[in-house]
């Protein structure tokens, strides 16, 4: 009794229509967070190298400047 097979139906235990359309949701959001995420990524780098080149400008007049 403890080890019995019990009969499944198939029909109740698979997530049908729902399960698919809910799971092909899931899966987009995520690649639409994904690209959102990479285009914010290279924005804060673009800002970041730009930073960077304007300091070493600004340190190339200071040491200019010196002289």
């Amino acid at each position: 009794m403890l080890f019995a097979e019990e009969t499944i139906d198939p029909q109740l235990v698979s997530p049908g229509a729902v399960g698919f359309f809910a799971t092909i949701l899931v899966a987009g959001l995520t690649l639409l967070l994904l690209l959102d995420m990479v285009r914010r990524m290279r924005k804060v780098n673009m800002r970041a190298d730009i930073q960077s080149k304007l300091d070493a400008e600004e340190a190339a007049e200071g040491s200019a400047s010196e002289k």
